[in-house]
């Protein structure tokens, strides 16, 4: 899982065969990235779903080379590298929402577009199963994409993912806090073999309640046949019906309880890869929220304290993924957080059928938002970020060869996604400069570097 990827050009492919250490050597040891380095971060690749990388358009060429064209591209993969015809497993009973499927060819093409990164912890990690999480881990070791997330344990999913772009050494840790019960990884124990799985930060939800809702649900808890010191009384401010907890508040939403062992481990992750690593970039997958609701801007409240305890233990850069729309970014102590950026890819028609265990399908329809998204550009000067550049996307959700595929944005849609940005950006009190058909953030003199 902590595997080293070199990154060449073709004039230089020689060279870096007879100079550069293999591709799984210990990771060179330096001090920070050179003036001029660029981090790309995209989003989700909710896609293609085709057997085969669609045919590039000359929208989609310009997407390729802004990604080529950085030193190092973040995604998260949403599905799973697998071939139908040899796969030995099956679907599994518990699924992050639908069964998503990359191709060899399309995990191949992540690739060649410049993606060099990969965050595989997520809620569609296992919706295959075991073996269909170790299937795509397999995938990616053989395609030589550096991935970070899963594992054949807990150990190996919690281990960083390296990647070397020249001399510069990149780091990836990637977790999920949004992922189905059975998703979650487990070293060996008892005498049993360890569980494959993802890299799992457990969260439990409260939901905040006014007393008249309490005192609706104090009697639903009688209703289900609750009894003795289970029964919540009158006087109760918190209490559980069911699986859910609950508890009295003038503000209505949701509280999180964060694992501590989880917390801590994460923490050790980004410490030991800060030792080996020039930058260290933290992952997550997180589609919780204030309110609840999935495209809400404001995050759930362990998110902030959780990325800055983060940034405090040697990451350079977060990153958050699963909303599915484009959020804010913060700036904290000189580094960036970007708290949601949309898809990379959407092949998705805007209504369809959620397939799952139950006999029926659900039918939804998709938002506009889940078809806009931007690709943000980091640029490094005396080892930070210095600028942000954000390039505003749109993708198709009508069926055709290029659905689901980015394009840059223009015009009105290109201001509509930058206003969204800039209002979610100033949540966390960080302006960004709309110029055109790009969003700016400069860092450098951005409160002089302080944390917001």
């Amino acid at each position: 899982m902590t595997l080293t990827k070199t990154r060449s050009t073709l004039t230089s492919a020689l060279l870096l065969t007879l100079c550069s250490p293999p591709a799984w050597a210990a990771p060179q040891q330096k001090t920070e990235a050179p003036d001029g380095f660029t981090v790309a971060i995209s989003g989700d690749m909710l896609g293609p779903y085709t057997e085969s990388f669609p045919e590039a358009s000359t929208d989609f060429t310009a997407v390729k080379a802004l990604i080529g064209s950085a030193d190092v591209a973040f995604a998260n993969q949403e599905g799973t590298t697998l071939d139908p015809a040899t796969f030995p497993g099956w679907l599994s009973a518990d699924n992050g929402g639908g069964y998503p499927r990359h191709s060899l060819a399309v995990t191949r093409a992540f690739k060649s577009i410049g993606i060099d990164l990969v965050s595989r912890a997520n809620n569609h990690a296992m919706d295959y199963g075991t073996e269909g999480l170790l299937t795509s881990d397999r995938a990616f070791d053989a395609i030589g994409l550096a991935h970070a997330g899963t594992g054949r344990s807990l150990s190996d999913a919690r281990a960083p993912a390296y990647y070397n772009s020249g001399e510069t050494t990149v780091a990836l840790i990637a977790t999920a806090s949004t992922f189905p019960a059975s998703f979650a990884a487990g070293d060996a124990a008892r005498g049993v073999n360890a569980r494959p799985g993802l890299n799992p930060l457990h969260v439990k939800p409260t939901i905040m309640v006014s007393e008249r809702e309490a005192k609706i649900l104090r009697g639903m808890a009688v209703r289900q046949g609750w009894q003795g010191y289970d029964l919540p009384t009158a006087k109760s401010l918190a209490f559980n019906v069911g699986e859910t907890s609950y508890r009295v508040s003038k503000t209505p939403g949701i509280a999180y309880d964060v694992n501590a062992g989880d917390r801590a481990a994460l923490l050790a992750s980004v410490a030991a890869a800060r030792e080996k690593s020039q930058l260290v970039l933290f992952s997550i997958h997180a589609h919780e929220t204030r309110s609840g609701g999935y495209e809400d801007p404001v995050p759930a409240d362990f998110l902030p304290p959780l990325f800055h305890s983060v940034i405090d233990a040697g990451a350079d850069m977060v990153v958050r993924h699963g909303p599915h729309a484009v959020q804010g970014i913060e700036i904290y102590r000189g580094k960036p957080i970007f708290y949601g950026v949309g898809h990379l890819f959407t092949d998705l028609p805007k209504t369809l059928k959620i397939a799952s265990a139950d006999p029926e399908p659900t039918v939804i329809t998709l938002p506009d938002t889940w078809f806009e998204s931007v690709i943000a550009i980091n640029e490094y000067r005396g080892g930070r970020v210095a600028r942000i550049v954000l390039h505003p996307m749109m993708m198709d959700g009508r069926d055709g060869p290029d659905r689901g595929m980015p394009r840059p944005a223009k015009g009105g849609d290109a201001a509509r996604i930058l206003s969204r940005v800039a209002a979610n950006s100033r949540l966390f009190g960080t302006n960004v400069d709309i110029r055109g058909e790009q969003g700016v953030i400069d860092v450098a003199a951005h409160a002089g570097g302080k944390s917001q």
